[in-house]
């Protein structure tokens, strides 16, 4: 009689497991687009490998929080672009996408948090001040045609308007 209990015993924790294991755990993996798109329709737990050109993102969806989606965006591997962008491997963040929309989650990077978001923001502005850099004198001549930055006479200052004049 014992020995059919301790069996017993064992079978009901390997149960447990499983389910615990399941509803914590588990993400299935999509194996397609489509795929991917219906369990974000519904919020429901994924994974997914995108292998696009450049870089191979991982999605996987969290689950629901308040109003929205969490779906962690992880850069698996940089394949091409600038160097600088290797530093992007390995690195995830979680972006809170609004339920019932299909989209790709790094599209925005607002809605995210995490360290891959500080990595593209950190790339984005070094580009951005490559780019003044390169065409600071293009810049200069289109602020002097702003009405705002430049008065009458053709000078730069800012013209302040007083509003409580």
């Amino acid at each position: 009689m014992k020995k059919g209990m301790v069996i017993l015993l064992i079978v009901i924790l390997i149960v447990a497991l499983a389910a615990v294991y399941i509803t914590f755990f588990y993400y299935p993996n999509c194996p397609s687009i489509s795929c991917w798109d219906s369990k974000l329709i519904k919020c429901s737990r994924a994974k997914y490998l995108n292998d696009a050109n450049d870089i191979t993102w991982k999605y996987t969806i969290k689950g629901e929080q308040v109003d929205k989606c969490i779906v962690n965006v992880e850069v698996l591997k940089v394949k091409q672009g600038l160097t600088k962008t290797i530093i992007m491997e390995g690195k995830d963040m979680n972006c809170a996408l609004p339920k019932e929309v299909i989209a790709v989650p790094e599209s925005d990077i607002t809605i995210c948090k995490g360290i891959l978001k500080e990595e593209m923001q950190t790339l984005i502005i070094e580009k951005l001040h490559q780019y003044i850099l390169a065409n600071v004198n293009k810049i200069g001549e289109e602020l002097k045609n702003i009405e705002a930055i430049t008065n009458t006479t053709g000078s730069n200052i800012i013209n302040y308007t007083n509003s409580s004049a």
